[in-house]
């Protein structure tokens, strides 16, 4: 962890908001990295502040807009210096953004905001980040190619990798989907989510998740108290 938006991507995969990060100026700088640490070891904050070498990298701007030797306005400086250095972040965290990266930063924003519902708001918030942008991939595939299944599919095996889709042939319309993990009230909104994303209306899913149903002929699906009647 050497540079400010290092630890902000650090800080986001453990579970923080990047808005709730904040940058302060080093009270020992070390001149070897941006990011000024006890243990170099360490792979993320482990509070919200971020103490940062402003001379490391940006020397030539921020080493006359934050000279220890000018006093007073200490506060207003702290402020100044967390708004800077939040933009300088972003600016690095965009560089080399593809056109795909922007499109999935807007969609993942669209339904953070509540575009989609507010159901969908507290539903997404249950996924994981790395869940997340699996999830955004998935359904801007959607938007261009109109293959729903497929896309639901993908989505499916990235996050419950012992799923299981089946079509129903003799009911047009209608998927089952044994997923793995145990049942809970959080595995319910998720899919939940899923299926609003990913599906049409009139698509009817029956979700199965600890226990596979029966299917005769698969003895693996056939063994008692381990399987669900459908």
């Amino acid at each position: 962890m050497n540079y400010a938006w290092e630890a902000v991507l650090q800080a986001e995969k453990n579970g923080r908001r990047r808005d709730g990060l904040r940058f302060t100026e080093a009270s020992v700088p070390s001149p070897y990295i941006e990011v000024s640490v006890v243990d170099l070891n360490q792979e993320s904050p482990e509070e919200d502040k971020v103490e940062i070498n402003p001379l490391y990298r940006l020397g030539d701007v921020l080493g006359q807009l934050f000279d220890r030797n000018v006093e007073g306005y200490e506060s207003l400086r702290d402020v100044f210096f967390d708004v800077c250095m939040h933009q300088i972040v972003q600016v690095d965290l965009r560089e080399g953004l593809s056109k795909e990266d922007f499109y999935h930063s807007l969609i993942m924003h669209d339904i953070q905001e509540g575009r989609y519902g507010q159901a969908a708001v507290y539903r997404f918030s249950l996924f994981l980040k790395e869940e997340q942008k699996h999830i955004v991939r998935a359904y801007l595939q959607l938007l261009k190619t109109g293959n729903y299944l497929e896309e639901f599919r993908r989505v499916m095996l990235q996050l419950y990798p012992q799923v299981f889709i089946y079509e129903n042939n003799e009911t047009a319309y209608e998927l089952l989907v044994y997923l793995g993990v145990e049942e809970s009230e959080r595995q319910r909104e998720r899919t939940a989510f899923l299926r609003e994303m990913f599906l049409p209306m009139q698509e009817m899913v029956h979700w199965f998740y600890g226990h596979h149903f029966g299917i005769i002929g698969v003895d693996e699906t056939m063994m008692v108290d381990e399987m669900v009647i459908f």
